[in-house]
């Protein structure tokens, strides 16, 4: 019976177009969250560090959803 369930939790599909809609569009959602939250700083430096932050997690959203590099070989290891 474990068999059957490892089976098939192995084996689904984690590349599906809403797997790409979910996890991308929570990692843009977060990066607009820290960018929006960032302007409380005070300080250049801190500012700069949240929005780069921020940045980088919208850019990986927009890379999980087009799936572009690091997500383009993502499940078919």
């Amino acid at each position: 019976m474990s068999e059957d369930w490892q089976s098939v939790v192995t084996s689904r599909d984690r590349d599906c177009l809403g797997c790409r809609l979910v996890s991308g569009g929570g990692l843009i959602g977060a990066g607009i969250y820290v960018a929006y939250h960032s302007k409380q700083f005070n300080k250049i430096t801190g500012k700069s560090v949240m929005f780069s932050f921020a940045a980088v997690l919208a850019g990986l959203g927009t890379a999980r959803i087009m799936r572009l590099p690091p997500f383009d070989s993502f499940g078919n290891a």
